[in-house]
């Protein structure tokens, strides 16, 4: 028994340790540790009180231990922190986010409200990204705002990057490695909303006298800010009359001893309609908070978001395939390619606000319904009933393809996207079952969607009602690239031919419209 180590055991053991070796905090480091190893919450670890360490959690455990007896921070022993409401991953050589960031982020985001109240999306550039938990917090919590964030150090570019693409923001946060803004698009100086930092701010002399697992595991160049630790913040200054548009906040997290000597330098610099300094959660000041005169609605050039992004269908990138689903899965309308024409979509999802408002971008009459666009021919089997054998027969024949088959609805399809029994085709009018179009098409791009959202994309040739289908992505109209949120382009469709419609629900195939597969090739599949 002395070789089984359950969760019971090596907490005890592993907090003894650790006070041993000046843990200021040994139990919950151990919770940690044990959480990390074995993939429990905290909560889990006591309800988990018996359960034995395999072999795998035990090295894993074993080395964080090491670690940390070592006076290795937790966050890079075990590699992610929580953050606000997202989780980060966390990598030496990259500054640990502090509590006291949470109240910059809450500063930057009154920034983003106010220009929103103004009128337009906000802009926002962070100086300094570190682990981009300023630009993740900013952008996930307030969707629609766009993030230019910016450091000069590799590793911080690159986890930035991760961390945003783990996420899901891709779209909605640029990383750039370059020098304060230097690498920043001339175009966008001055049209910011916000200007966010929290730079390097304490002081030459203090940063000796840090906890060891601070000067002794995190990077100096994101530590020491100079004499009176306003090296940085002197460069930040001069940037932001450059960078913001008036009306918009500077928000910099510095030193209890030097923000109000920042805040001095605000006002003299002059410009600054107001210039405040706030407490952090320990009721230190740390925050400085200063807006530019002039008014947010007024002031500066608003910058569009680029609505259009060139793909390629046959490889789609997972970053776009997770971002795209994002939006969709928050109401989002996209324009996407198919194999057979352009589509305009959303999330087949219940009371889905974008489902309304493609027939408004289409002028269309909203008593039609969406084919769905599913990812694999099992989906025929989840999302249709009583689907007869010569309709799987097409559906092995030609999925992924230009075919769409109408078939009898399962309970799992929303009443939303379902056609009435009363306006099903005529072979099907015996019955009172409603119906729903499916099709797989021959797209690694949208089946990728459909998996990434777990749900069909609900999808409509992306044209005005009674016009011509768009088969390449520069034909798509404009009205339609404005009005949705996203339009994908993969240049021409492959086929550049509308599917072919095929009515399940009777007794033998129905052809309802003859697209890219002609009658023949349908009946002789379906073996009549």
């Amino acid at each position: 028994m002395a070789d089984v180590w359950t969760v019971r055991r090596i907490l005890d053991w592993t907090r003894d340790y650790l006070q041993k070796k000046g843990d200021e905090h040994p139990r919950l480091s151990a919770e940690w540790l044990i959480g990390d190893a074995c993939g429990f919450s905290r909560i889990q670890i006591y309800t988990n009180f018996d359960h034995v360490l395999t072999p795998e959690e035990l090295r894993v455990m074993h080395e964080g231990v090491v670690r940390r007896g070592r006076g290795e921070p937790l966050q890079y022993v075990t590699g992610e922190m929580p953050f606000r409401h997202i989780v980060l991953r966390c990598e030496p050589e990259v500054l640990i986010p502090r509590p006291e960031t949470e109240v910059l982020v809450d500063a930057a985001l009154e920034g983003v409200d106010a220009a929103r109240a103004a009128g337009h999306a906000a802009q926002v550039l962070e100086v300094g990204s570190g682990t981009g938990c300023i630009s993740c917090s900013v952008a996930s919590e307030r969707p629609g705002t766009h993030v230019t964030a910016t450091d000069l150090s590799p590793a911080a570019v690159s986890l930035t990057q991760r961390n945003r693409d783990s996420l899901g923001l891709g779209r909605a946060v640029d990383v750039i490695r370059c020098d304060l803004a230097s690498g920043v698009d001339e175009a966008l100086m001055g049209t910011f909303d916000v200007l966010v930092s929290n730079p390097p701010y304490i002081p030459s002399a203090v940063v000796p006298t840090l906890p060891g697992e601070v000067r002794g595991f995190e990077p100096g160049l994101a530590l020491d800010g100079g004499g009176d630790g306003l090296d940085v913040f002197r460069r930040i200054l001069d940037l932001a009359p450059r960078a913001l548009r008036p009306g918009g906040m500077l928000a910099c997290e510095l030193f209890e001893t030097n923000v109000g000597m920042a805040a001095d330098l605000c006002r003299a610099q002059g410009g600054w309609s107001a210039v405040e300094v706030r407490e952090d959660l320990t009721h230190r000041p740390r925050i400085l908070v200063a807006v530019r005169g002039g008014d947010l609605a007024q002031g500066g050039t608003l910058v569009e978001p680029d609505k259009v992004l060139s793909v390629d269908q046959d490889q789609p990138s997972p970053v776009l395939v997770r971002d795209v689903a994002k939006l969709l899965l928050e109401g989002g309308v996209v324009v996407m390619p198919t194999d057979s024409v352009y589509g305009i979509g959303c999330a087949a999802t219940p009371g889905n606000p974008g489902l309304g408002r493609i027939f408004d971008i289409k002028r269309r009459d909203r008593s039609q319904t969406l084919p769905w666009l599913v990812a694999d021919a099992r989906d025929l089997l989840m999302y249709g009933v009583e689907v007869p054998d010569w309709a799987f027969a097409l559906a092995q024949a030609f999925w992924p393809g230009a075919l769409t088959l109408v078939v009898k609805a399962s309970p799992l399809v929303p009443a939303d996207y379902l056609r009435p029994a009363e306006d099903a085709p005529a072979a099907s009018e015996a019955s009172p079952a409603p119906t729903i179009a499916l099709r797989c098409p021959d797209s690694k791009l949208v089946r990728d969607l459909a998996r990434e959202l777990g749900v069909p994309l609900a999808v409509t040739s992306a044209n005005t009602h009674g016009s011509a289908s768009a088969t390449t992505g520069s034909a798509v109209e404009d009205r339609l690239v404005h009005m949705s949120d996203l339009t994908l382009d993969a240049g021409p469709a492959p086929i550049a031919v509308a599917s072919t419609i095929v009515d399940c629900t009777g007794a033998e195939p129905q052809i309802l419209r003859e697209g890219a597969l002609s009658t023949q090739a349908i009946m002789r599949a379906a073996g009549f």
